[in-house]
């Protein structure tokens, strides 16, 4: 992303914790829609309000091994004081309550620290039209054109988008763009999740658009179908969320699971490719070391001397399908995480706002001798205690030995971030492409807490666990930097090239 991006993102966050939020009423509540369609808006008192803040806030500085991770304690607090205190006399719609609440948890910059809108907003938006009529993707700051509803006016794949009712592309991303959380200052991942994000209701600039733009009746959308072609603009209207999931994106479904997602093939005499587009393992279980040893048998067999590994789509997902591939790839033990560490294992009153995974005693009030408490109060899952990403683990019965190139890019976070940088740190990868979302050092979260907030019904994501990785290379605020650095232009998405792949199938033949 270009610096001058970075900073205004940056910039745009910091509103969260100042006076103009006082000023601002969201335009949702008052857009133009007929009653019997109205989106389901509900106006809170200010009690109630400051109510659901005062658990939003306990929760977070309870349980969020995070908080202060990456903004300093003062910011955090002052924003969290600012959030509550420009609540106002009159109350507050939900609404505009979720888009404040939004911009100060992109503060605490942990992708898995966020807010689910209201149930009854989240089944509206299902079936009631509310999302842009074509995907996107963001390459270098510029909105390009992958697909569009096919009952609307077509929009020629590879055009640019410039801008959506008046508003300059630029102006949209940095406004959407600060409701985005991202993991550390890994701020090239903000314009892959405004494209594709399948966590929230699609893309995150389709979801957070009727919170900051109100809910469009039409998108004015003025476009050049290339580069040396007049300006011009259509009228579209918006689609469902249950259309917009079934918007071409290049072969990549809205949700992807770990057994679909992988595939492999010969990209020369001796090179063997690999891709993972996700790690998500527990919707359609597979076992993933058999995967893997069955597409690496197979491209051997082939000849396969060296391996491309792509991830770039992957943003994690189960543990299981990550180890394994490690394990696919490792020549020698390894230790994966070197630590799992918690704020608190006791959380008061708390519970009750709470819904999880997994048994609720065993989350709740877990067995204190599991645990070692260090000076600074933390908690740390004791090593005989400890699950399989804390134990040594051996490499697979038949691993892949030879040199491997692996594929980086803004969409990669979490599970995907935390096994690129694994690998790299024990000697086994190349890192070839963009600069990755994630934290290479480990991410805040494992179990998520999901609190309700009792009078409004948002949810808001807190996660549970620091996984500080086993790794002596990091960069410290988050993400991983290729070794090679080569990035998609607009040009090559037009021309169906892709330069990453080209360029490491060339290294890696060397």
């Amino acid at each position: 992303m270009r610096p001058a991006l970075a900073l205004a993102f940056v910039s745009a966050i910091a509103l969260a914790a100042s006076a103009p939020l006082m000023a601002q009423d969201s335009p949702a509540a008052s857009a133009a829609i007929p009653a019997s369609e109205a989106a389901p808006i509900r106006m809170l008192s200010a009690a109630e309000a400051h109510a659901d803040l005062a658990v939003m806030r306990t929760a977070l500085e309870t349980v969020h091994p995070g908080l202060y991770r990456r903004t300093p304690k003062p910011e955090i607090d002052h924003a969290l004081d600012a959030l509550d205190a420009n609540i106002g006399g009159d109350g507050i719609s939900d609404t505009e309550l979720y888009r404040r609440i939004s911009l100060v948890l992109a503060m605490i910059r942990c992708t898995h620290t966020k807010a689910d809108q209201t149930e009854a907003m989240e089944a509206w938006r299902i079936d009631h039209a509310s999302h842009l009529p074509f995907r996107f993707r963001l390459i270098a700051g510029r909105m390009i054109v992958v697909s569009s509803d096919p009952a609307q006016t077509a929009l020629p794949r590879g055009a640019e988008v410039l801008a959506i009712n008046g508003h300059p592309v630029s102006e949209l991303v940095q406004t959407l763009g600060a409701y985005v959380p991202v993991d550390g200052r890994t701020e090239a991942s903000r314009a892959a999740y405004l494209a594709d994000d399948g966590d929230l209701m699609g893309a995150d600039f389709d979801h957070f658009y009727p919170y900051a733009y109100g809910f469009p009746e039409s998108f004015a959308v003025t476009l050049r179908d290339s580069d040396d072609a007049a300006p011009r603009t259509v009228n579209l209207l918006p689609v469902t969320f249950r259309a917009w999931t079934r918007l071409a994106n290049d072969g990549l479904p809205y949700r992807q699971d770990f057994g679909s997602s992988v595939s492999w093939k010969m990209v020369g005499p001796k090179t063997g490719y690999l891709r993972i587009d996700t790690f998500v393992n527990y919707r359609k279980p597979v076992d993933a070391a058999a995967l893997y040893a069955r597409a690496l048998d197979e491209l051997r067999a082939a000849g396969a001397e060296a391996l491309v590994l792509d991830l770039r789509e992957n943003g994690g997902g189960s543990n299981d399908a990550a180890l394994a591939l490690i394990d696919a790839l490792a020549t020698e033990p390894y230790t994966y995480q070197r630590a799992m560490r918690y704020r608190a294992v006791r959380y008061g009153d708390l519970p009750r706002y709470i819904s999880s995974w997994g048994d609720r005693e065993a989350l709740f009030n877990p067995a204190l001798d599991r645990f070692t408490q260090s000076a600074d109060g933390w908690f740390d899952l004791s090593p005989e205690n400890a699950p399989e990403e804390l134990q040594m683990r051996q490499p697979a019965a038949n691993p892949f030995t030879g040199p491997v190139v692996a594929l980086s890019g803004p969409a990669n976070a979490s599970g995907a971030t935390m096994v690129i940088a694994k690998l790299h740190d024990m000697g086994r990868v190349t890192v070839l492409g963009e600069p990755s979302g994630g934290s290479a050092d480990g991410p805040t979260a494992g179990t998520i807490f999901n609190v309700k907030l009792p009078n409004s019904g948002i949810s808001v994501r807190v996660p549970l666990v620091f996984n500080q990785m086993a790794v002596d290379r990091f960069d410290p605020d988050g993400g991983i930097t290729p070794d090679a650095p080569v990035a998609e232009t607009v040009a090559d998405f037009r021309a169906g090239r892709d330069r990453v792949l080209e360029r490491a199938v060339a290294e890696i033949s060397d």
